[in-house]
């Protein structure tokens, strides 16, 4: 922008100076001619009087102005009569007096004077009576006006370069205020992104194209951000879905292996069970043996239970529903664990609300879910455990399992994990509650377990009301 600038005003000055110059010289010429009006009618007068005096003293007050070189004044006949400075001896060869005295009118010329070059003024010199008594030559040195001419110059390109150095400030001055900085922050802002900072954003300053710019460059990042938010989540999810699908899978090995165990060791432990009640039935037996015998048919027990409930969790889900009262599934449940309940502890308690309404479900699996619940509430405190039925909102019951225990240490999505199992080894093997959990969504149930605020836990599982092929049959309309 200065350069152009500079350029235009350049070719300006320089125009100016080839017009201007004419005019200065011009000027110079006037001013001398000026001069010599000044001093010409005194000249004359003391020209006709003859008194010689009073020319010197005229031509010496042109010399004492300082702009003329040198005066003379001759007679008629080009004889000088009185000068001072530098001048001509005589007029006799001089074509430009000649013409003077030839036109009356005021003649002037470049010439050399003693080897100097001169600008000369002739003017004539008039009587009273209107005849030319005289000529009077003024001369300026043609260095005055090349000087002039160059001191014009000198003046006009300072005045120019002092104006393109203060344009130029001022432009850069300006364009840094208005534009440079603001185009600085936001260079300064996309190489901070460059180098990987998304969380920068460009200050909207500046003229409007620039805050446009700077508008759209932080909605591309604030869209980058959020796309990098997103695609981090979707990694999150699909490592989240790897990691679930890798357990799925073992799991699914680990129940395929679970069940081909279970039914190999279903038979041995049927003939183990068999042949140790033959041999109690039988055979008379000592007390030590008998007690040994009990032991064997405990581990026996604790075998079947391991090996029923690798069988449960591996079973495929339940297809035959009915609608079963709530209460039956309780009291069948409650039957039983009591077996296993001891003897000198109280069996758990039964709440039943009035009116329950039947539920669908496939009672075989909803009782296993039951009896798990109530095993593992017998295992943290046996005298305190209770099963409530009970209304859970307009289209759901629900069966809460409470106990005293110690209650529960992990969080419900690791209780549901199965083969996770918080007992002491050889007190289970962590299927109780991924039963559970696998025939509460084999039902579209729920499940929730909690920590009571007075000790112990409570489980709650809940089922629907309302029959699958109705429910869908709602949604559909």
């Amino acid at each position: 922008m200065v350069f152009p600038l500079a350029l235009i005003s350049a070719l300006a000055v320089q125009w100016g100076l080839q017009v201007a110059a004419p005019l200065e010289e011009q000027r110079l010429k006037e001013e001398l001619n000026l001069v010599a009006r000044a001093v010409r009618l005194p000249i004359g007068e003391s020209l006709a009087s003859g008194n010689l005096e009073e020319i010197q003293n005229a031509l010496d007050s042109i010399f004492t102005i300082g702009r003329v070189y040198g005066a003379t004044v001759f007679d008629t006949d080009g004889t000088p009569i009185a000068s001072i400075g530098t001048s001509d001896n005589t007029l006799n060869n001089s074509r430009v007096a000649q013409d003077a005295f030839d036109s009356g009118e005021t003649q002037e010329r470049y010439r050399e004077i003693d080897g100097k070059s001169v600008f000369s003024q002739f003017l004539p010199v008039y009587t009273a009576g209107g005849h030319i008594s005289g000529l009077v030559q003024i001369t300026r040195r043609e260095s005055d006006f090349d000087q002039a001419t160059d001191r014009m110059q000198w003046r006009a390109w300072s005045g120019w370069a002092l104006a393109t150095a203060s344009m130029a400030v001022i432009v850069l001055l300006g364009h840094y205020r208005g534009v440079g900085r603001h185009v600085r922050d936001l260079v300064r802002s996309m190489r901070r992104v460059e180098s990987g900072d998304r969380s920068v954003r460009a200050s909207a300053g500046g003229p409007r194209e620039l805050q446009l710019l700077s508008t759209t460059f932080n909605r591309m990042l604030d869209g980058l951000q959020q796309a990098e938010h997103r695609l981090a989540e979707h990694r999150a999810e699909e490592q989240a879905l790897n990691q679930r699908l890798q357990r799925q899978e073992r799991l699914a090995a680990i129940g395929r292996m679970a069940s081909g165990v279970a039914h190999e060791l279903g038979a041995p432990l049927s003939v183990i069970a068999g042949r140790a009640r033959r041999l109690r039935e039988r055979h008379p037996l000592s007390p030590e043996q008998l007690r040994q015998l009990e032991k064997i048919e405990r581990q026996v027990d604790r075998l079947n239970r391991t090996v029923h409930q690798l069988l449960d969790y591996c079973r495929p889900e339940g297809q035959a529903r009915t609608r079963v009262p709530p209460a039956r599934l309780a009291r069948r449940a409650l039957d039983e664990v009591s077996p296993e309940w001891p003897e000198s502890r109280p069996g758990p308690t039964l709440i039943l609300d009035d009116d329950l309404p039947d539920i669908p479900v496939d009672a075989d699996r909803v009782t296993l879910a039951l009896v798990n619940l109530l095993r593992n509430a017998a295992q943290a405190d046996p005298d305190s455990v209770e099963l409530e039925v009970a209304l859970d909102g307009p289209d759901a019951v629900s069966y809460r399992v409470r106990d005293r225990g110690p209650g529960l240490s992990q969080s419900q999505e690791q209780l549901i994990q199965p083969f996770n199992s918080t007992k002491p080894a050889g007190q289970g093997i962590g299927l109780g509650l991924a039963i559970v959990h696998q025939v509460a969504q084999e039902h579209d149930g729920t499940l929730h377990l909690a920590n009571r605020s007075d000790g112990g836990c409570e489980v709650v599982l809940s089922f629907s009301t309302t029959d699958p092929d109705t429910e869908e049959g709602q949604h559909h309309a």
